[in-house]
């Protein structure tokens, strides 16, 4: 029989919950190969939990299959994926995407993948099926890894292109309406769509991997491709909003401003988010360009704010200064724009300091816009990254195997520059300060406990105030306190990440505190 089936699986994104996540990688690879005779078979992990009767009907004429992953959660799904493709049938596994440009030598080591895809995957996907189809040898593909005698080939790939130089995608493939009602209908207002309107970006901080595969390069659809892409999510999905994926959308100014012209004169009423580099921001985008922004629909700006010690932005190349986060947050409220920091401690040079420093700026941030949304990450050294050498010649030790990555995810991370428990500190910081800094987070609990809260909140707003104001965060008398005669704690180990203010489309916890788990 004729192998002439390709099945792509794309893992979910966690362990439970909402994912409203789109699965673009389907739609990527798809219109690398539609010219080939082949069935193209797409499962997504979470609406095809049980996927193992999926394989079971394929059986014999399964050409290959594939997996696209990220580091984190996507893996554990993968790898199970991975394991019943190969019990089933003895048909090769692939995978592509961030992990396997990363860990390439640890999947194969592994086995439950044959080949991996090195870096920008289309061309090489493309490559791959085309010589499967024919029964050649693909050893000589550039971006494909495999194993040869128990020794890890990893062919260079150092051709990137314009993303938008490949074939237009084909949309009709998936139905959104099965992602955002994955977990049950949703109701009008809160129906979102994640969206790639531009590929890379043109920084270089030491510890991110993006330039791995764009080579600080940044590249953008037409703006007349987002304006139909959107008008076809509103037509099918009924979308109203859009958190942009990209992991510099604001790069350009002039493609901005004609992306916020267009969507306004398409009569697009969608609200949408998405990631801005803060100097970048700050120099080019003026009160004018900021209030067309926001008539646009904008409602919420992601900055990578890192850390609150200079001396820390410096060394990771950031080419930020501390104060500028502080002044974006000012412009954005002025606006009316909701924004959301994303944070980094722990970082291998004094974490003591940038620890302390960044729970500082969180605080100063707090103080500003008590609606700002805060991200609180450890840092984690990520292999072929500028600073990962450094990492290890202070001790950092990587899991060596899947396994031990896989369950890293659900530990508390400890690196060997750690001088404190710096997990219990911000689980103070996260789980008290940060909650009554707010003056009516009393008004979350129910009604009969509001009247206790209140007469608390009011004893520990102005304590918190004067905390943040002068930067004393060290020795948490009154959270430990407070731990003491409440469980209340909402502790997060997955990935290492604790949120607060998160968006109004996820669940609140009982607390009030809202988990980015």
């Amino acid at each position: 029989m004729n192998k002439k089936a390709i099945i792509l699986f794309f893992p979910a994104g966690y362990p439970e919950g909402y994912d409203p996540g789109y699965p673009w990688f389907f739609l990527y690879l798809e219109r690398m190969i539609r010219h080939l005779d082949v069935e193209l078979i797409l499962v997504d992990e979470r609406l095809n939990k049980d996927y193992t009767d999926i394989i079971r009907k394929t059986g014999e004429r399964l050409l290959f299959a594939g997996v696209s992953a990220i580091l984190g959660y996507q893996i554990v799904g993968g790898v199970k994926f991975s394991e019943t493709v190969k019990s089933i049938t003895d048909a090769p596994v692939i995978w592509g995407g961030w992990f396997p440009t990363i860990f390439p030598e640890m999947i194969l080591k592994d086995g439950y993948a044959d080949y991996i895809c090195y870096g920008q995957g289309e061309l090489p996907f493309k490559s791959f099926s085309e010589k499967m189809l024919l029964g050649d040898d693909v050893s000589d593909i550039p971006g494909i890894g495999y194993l040869k005698d128990g020794k890890t080939i990893i062919n260079p790939n150092d051709i990137l292109c314009n993303p938008e130089s490949f074939p237009r995608i084909n949309k009709t493939l998936i139905d959104i309406n099965l992602i955002i009602d994955s977990k049950g209908k949703v109701e009008p207002k809160n129906r979102i769509l994640t969206y790639l309107a531009t590929h890379g970006c043109m920084n270089n901080c030491s510890f991110c991997c993006v330039s791995l595969i764009f080579k600080n390069k940044w590249f953008a659809k037409k703006i007349s491709e987002i304006i139909d892409d959107m008008k076809y999510f509103i037509e099918k999905g009924n979308v109203s909003h859009v958190v942009f994926w990209d992991d510099n959308f604001f790069s350009s100014k002039k493609f901005v401003l004609e992306f916020c012209n267009e969507k306004i004169k398409a009569g697009l009423t969608f609200t949408w988010a998405a990631h801005a580099h803060v100097s970048y921001f700050l120099r080019n985008f003026s009160d004018e360009d900021i209030k067309l922004i926001y008539k646009a629909g904008c409602k919420r700006i992601v900055i990578g704010a890192e850390s609150g010690d200079q001396e820390a932005l410096d060394l990771i190349n950031k080419k930020i200064k501390v104060e500028d986060n502080l002044r974006m947050l000012k412009v954005c409220k002025k606006h009316n724009i909701r924004t959301r920091f994303h944070t980094m401690i722990c970082f291998p040079f004094n974490p003591n300091k940038d620890f302390y420093k960044t729970l500082n700026l969180v605080g100063k941030a707090i103080l500003i816009d008590r609606k700002v949304e805060v991200s609180i990450r450890f840092y984690k050294p990520i292999p072929k990254t500028p600073l990962y050498q450094l990492c290890l010649d202070k001790g950092f030790v990587h899991p060596s195997s899947t396994k031990e990555l896989i369950a890293s995810f659900f530990n508390e991370i400890e690196a060997p520059w750690y001088k404190m428990d710096y997990h219990k500190v911000l689980d103070y910081f996260v789980n008290f300060y940060l909650l009554f800094a707010n003056p009516f987070y009393f008004t979350t609990f129910p009604l009969k406990k509001r009247p206790f809260m209140f007469v608390l909140n009011v004893i520990m707003f102005p304590i918190i105030y004067i905390r943040f104001k002068f930067n004393w965060m060290k020795f948490p008398l009154e959270a430990k306190l407070f731990r003491v005669f409440s469980s209340s704690g909402n502790k997060s180990t997955f990935l290492d990440t604790a949120s607060v203010n998160k968006t109004r489309f996820q669940n609140k916890s009982k607390s009030g505190l809202k988990l980015n788990i």
